[in-house]
């Protein structure tokens, strides 16, 4: 299974000279209400004009320097204490004038980076209200990058730092907002805390690593084929390449023609009718919507193919006759859509792109039906995360709210039937969100060299599947900003993946996002990073679990622990030492296990989430008992047991061991060693 990445925005690979600006430019991170990161020289970096002197005045402080012949400066301001009180930063240079930024503070800076559970904001979270009470009494700063891509590293990328208030602590990231709120209340209030909020939903690790480090790795050839392929289409002329796009457009418009007519030749769902207003779908099954296969039924994780939804709504008067756009998130893979049985749109393999589809003629007050034929090609289906609306072009007529329950009826496998493919002849290799260095280049690269003293790190869903590779990308992540940022010892802060997709009875040890559970767990160790569990945050249904708070505060005990040295913090959760058998039984040792307990800690609640295998390696689901920072498990049946897991699956949703400190035990799959 994978998540696949919304689409992207290409930033131009080019940069407006300052010499053609006529005055400094700072890079993106130096902008007002900025947190510098106290007790550390801050290079101070951005472009002027070639050969200028330049004067750095950071409150009482001045430093100078001199512009590069390519018109770069960095100029380093020495290492500061932590500081509340506001300053300006001032780049002053006789020929290329002034740049300043105002309202900057001094304290301890972070980059939050990965995917949607990174990018998840406090407004889509629990606790929102709580954080909006709270914020503008913490000294608490965000920047925000937007979602762009490039080929080769840029200089800058837009964004802009906010001071956290009621007004503006709804857009942070949630899971970083909780991360700085315990950071800023263990440092009494006393210490800024800078959050650079640099993430984008879906997206795969690959993208965030550069390309020449990426190239000295086990995926050489990967990075050594896309650069191949990024220099030979920067070979193209202009004009061939418009050339080459006018016959490609038509080729691809007539076979998108054809395209549908074939695909529905064979499906039950066009033969009896499906798409019609007076379709019966009554019998159909109901889930809400937006969603992925998985979550409409467990049944349909694996499947490829189509899935057809419908749904009734009503158009109030204000809106009949007018022009209509109904917008659906983006759809994995095609989809085509009518209303009252009248196609309104359709769409080929573009699982990236939101649906946008006009009804000129819009339709009349009254009862009316929406039918969406959706068809997976390959990994997850369906619908992923965002709005479903029916609005007026005009803006002022109002909006229908499409999400919600839906009624879903399973059509036939994916058609035997060639994809049309439109290739972009002007789009260049290595800018699509999925490619390797394609978002480290536009989004990070122009904050890599800003002094930070760590990065926490949501992402693996859109990975899920491919947990041997995980395990090497990780920690080659890690390493390479270290070694773009020239920090060597930039903290890594890892986060787990949580439950996903509904509890399976009769598999106690599933593999899938256990396995790339566990390809973090070992990748963060080897990256020499601390990883945080979330597997007991979880919501079957979504992906996106609102349990922020919980993830912030639990990276938050990591680096408080690990890299401000409060050792009296407990942030590691019972880790499996070792597994040895005893008779029948298989006695779990763990480390971490003070006070450890069964969640909740209910009269009579029972530990669950452990199972156990024997010679034929079938998973039997175990009793298991805690004594002391040890956790003795027996299985009927399994006499003779030779392997054990715990919390092994997608959701794990018996696992419920823990320590005293609230942390949930790590996931495990281990053999059993010779015991008694």
């Amino acid at each position: 299974m994978h998540i696949k990445p919304a689409i992207a925005t290409l930033v131009p690979i080019f940069c407006l000279s300052a010499s053609a600006l006529g005055a400094i430019t700072l890079d993106p991170l130096f902008r007002d209400h900025a947190v510098l990161q106290r007790d550390r020289a801050i290079p101070v970096t951005g472009r002027a004009e070639a050969g200028d002197k330049l004067t750095v005045t950071f409150g009482s402080t001045k430093v100078e320097g001199v512009a590069g012949k390519n018109g770069r400066f960095r100029i380093e301001l020495p290492a500061m204490a932590a500081s509340l009180k506001p300053r300006d930063l001032v780049v002053h240079g006789a020929a290329s004038g002034d740049a300043k930024s105002t309202d900057i503070l001094v304290g301890e800076v972070w980059f939050c980076s990965g995917q949607s559970n990174m990018e998840w904001v406090v407004d889509g979270a629990f606790e929102a209200d709580v954080a909006k009470s709270m914020a503008a009494k913490l000294p608490i700063r965000s920047f925000k990058a937007p979602h762009v891509t490039a080929n080769e590293p840029a200089e800058s990328v837009e964004g802009a730092w906010r001071a956290a208030s009621a007004d503006t602590v709804g857009q942070f990231t949630a899971v970083g907002f909780w991360f700085g709120v315990d950071l800023a209340r263990s440092f009494d209030l006393e210490v800024p805390i800078g959050l650079a909020d640099i993430s984008w939903g879906g997206t795969r690790i690959e993208p965030w690593i550069p390309l020449d480090e990426m190239a000295k790795s086990d995926f050489k050839k990967t990075a050594d084929d896309l650069a191949a392929a990024i220099n030979a289409s920067r070979a193209v002329k202009p004009e061939d390449r418009a050339k080459a796009q006018s016959i490609e457009d038509a080729r691809y418009a007539k076979e998108m023609d054809a395209y549908w007519t074939k695909a529905l030749a064979g499906e039950p769902g066009q033969k009896d009718g499906w798409s019609k207003a007076d379709a019966a779908i009554s019998g159909w099954s109901t889930a809400k919507m937006p969603a992925y296969y998985p979550a409409m039924d467990r049944a349909l994780e694996r499947f490829d193919g189509f899935v057809w939804v419908a749904r009734d709504f009503t158009v109030p008067a204000a809106m009949a006759g007018k022009p209509l756009a109904l917008a659906l998130p983006a759809i994995d893979d095609c989809d085509i859509t009518w209303i009252d049985g009248v196609q309104v749109g359709a769409t080929v393999n573009n699982w990236t792109q939101p649906r946008r589809y006009e009804i000129a003629k819009g339709l009349t007050a009254g009862s009316h039906r929406i039918t969406v034929c959706i068809l997976d090609m390959s990994g997850q289906g369906g619908f992923a995360g965002g709005a479903m609306t029916l609005s007026a072009n005009d803006g002022g007529a109002g909006s229908i709210d499409l999400a919600g329950d839906w009624k879903w009826k399973q059509g036939g496998g994916v058609p035997q039937v060639g994809v049309p493919m439109r290739r972009e002849m002007n789009k260049q290799p290595g800018t699509e969100p999925h490619e390797p260095a394609a978002i480290y280049n536009a989004m990070m690269a122009p904050c890599i060299s800003f002094p930070v003293r760590g990065t926490i790190w949501y992402q693996g869903e859109s990975n899920a599947g491919e947990p041997d590779n995980y395990r090497k990308l990780l920690p080659l992540l890690m390493n390479s900003w270290r070694a773009k940022s020239g920090n060597p010892d930039m903290a890594w802060g890892i986060v787990q993946l949580a439950g996903y997709m509904p509890f399976v009875e009769n598999e106690p040890a599933q593999g899938a996002w256990a396995l790339l559970r566990e390809a973090q767990f070992r990748g963060a160790a080897e990256g020499k990073g601390g990883m945080i569990s979330a597997t007991d945050i979880g919501e079957a249904g979504d992906i996106h679990p609102k349990k922020k708070h919980e993830v912030g505060s639990r990276l938050a005990s990591w680096a408080r622990n690990t890299v401000y040295g409060e050792k009296s913090v407990q942030w590691k959760g019972p880790e499996l030492a070792k597994a040895s058998r005893s008779g029948a039984k298989v006695v779990c040792e763990f480390d971490n296990a003070q006070g450890m307990r069964v969640r909740g800690d209910k009269p009579g609640a029972e530990l669950g989430g452990f199972a156990l295998a024997g010679a034929d390696g079938k998973f039997v689901w175990a009793t298991a008992k805690i004594d002391g920072s040890k956790v003795v498990v027996e299985a009927a049946g399994v006499t003779d047991p030779v392997e054990v897991v715990y919390a092994w699956q997608n959701n794990p949703e018996r696992a419920n061991l823990m320590n005293g400190a609230g942390l949930p035990a790590v996931p495990f799959r281990v053999k059993v060693a010779a015991g008694k």
